[in-house]
C-alpha cells in the first residue's frame, strides 16, 4: 500500500546534503522567535519567507500541503480558542504563529531523511528510549494503516457493503470487530519487526552509512534562519517596518 511517507522528498531536495543537526537548531531557533511574536505583520514576513525556502527546497507544494493537513484540526482548534477568549488579532496571530511553526517542522522533515534526523536528535544526546519511541512510532503507523487496509480488503472480498449510518448496529459491530484484530495483528506484526531488528544487532543506536559533517554551507542554512528571526523581531518592536 502506498503512504504519504514524510521524508519521501527529501533525498531530492538540494535542502537535503546539509547538516541535520545545523537544520534542527535553526528551526528550533525559528520556532522559539515565532513564539515571542503577536503582531500580524511579522508572522506574515516570516510565513513569506518560509514559503521562499519551500519553493528553494523542491519539495512537491502538494506533499507540504497533506503533511500541513494532518496538524490543520488542532490548528483550528487552538485558532477558534483564542478567536472566543480574546478576539479576532489574536486568534489571527496564533493560526500564524502555530501555521509557522508547523510549516518550519515540516520543511525540516521533508528535507531531511528521517534516520538522519534520528542521528541528529541521537547527537543531541536525546535518550535512547526516546529516539527508539520516535522510530517506532513512525514505522507502526504505517503498520496500522497496512493492516486497516487488508481488513477492509478481505471484508469487501466477503460482500460486506458497510452500514448505512455509523450509528447502525452492524457498523458498529464491524467497528468493534476491527479495532479488537488490528491490535492483535499489529501486535504480532510488531513483535515480529522487533525480533528483526534485534537479529540484525539493534541495540536501539541509530546507525547510517553517512557521517554528519557540517560544511561552511550549513553557515548559509543557519544564517537565513537567524536572519529571518532577527528581521520579524525587528519589526515586531517597530526598529523596521514592513507592509504587505
Amino acid at each position: 500500500m502506498k503512504h504519504h511517507e514524510i521524508d519521501q522528498y527529501a533525498r531530492q531536495s538540494p535542502l537535503a546534503k546539509f547538516d541535520p543537526r545545523i537544520k534542527l537548531l535553526s528551526v528550533i531557533f525559528f520556532i522559539a522567535s515565532i513564539a515571542l511574536l503577536h503582531s500580524i505583520y511579522p508572522l506574515l514576513f516570516s510565513l513569506l519567507s518560509l514559503f521562499i525556502i519551500v519553493a528553494i527546497s523542491r519539495i512537491p507544494p502538494l506533499h507540504i500541503a497533506k503533511s500541513y493537513l494532518m496538524a490543520f484540526p488542532f490548528v483550528i482548534f487552538a485558532t477558534l480558542t483564542m478567536w472566543y477568549s480574546s478576539g479576532l488579532i489574536e486568534a489571527s496571530a496564533m493560526f500564524l504563529r502555530i501555521s509557522n511553526s508547523v510549516l518550519a517542522l515540516i520543511l525540516l522533515i521533508s528535507t531531511t531523511p528521517f534516520f538522519e534526523f534520528l542521528k541528529a536528535l541521537q547527537w543531541y544526546r536525546l535518550p535512547k528510549v526516546m529516539i527508539s519511541l520516535i522510530l517506532f512510532t513512525y514505522r507502526f503507523i504505517f503498520v496500522f494503516i497496512d493492516e486497516l487496509g487488508r481488513m477492509s480488503l478481505a471484508r469487501k472480498a466477503r460482500g460486506f457493503g458497510g452500514g448505512k449510518s455509523i450509528l447502525n448496529i452492524e457498523a458498529l459491530r464491524t467497528i468493534a470487530y476491527t479495532a479488537g484484530m488490528i491490535f492483535v495483528r499489529s501486535h504480532r506484526r510488531a513483535n515480529n519487526i522487533y525480533l528483526a531488528l534485534v537479529s540484525r544487532g539493534y541495540t536501539g543506536e541509530v546507525r547510517t552509512l553517512n557521517m554528519l559533517k557540517a560544511a561552511p554551507r550549513d553557515a548559509i542554512f543557519a544564517l537565513t534562519f537567524i536572519c529571518i528571526s532577527v528581521l520579524s523581531l525587528l519589526i515586531q518592536a517597530g526598529v523596521m517596518t514592513w507592509t504587505l
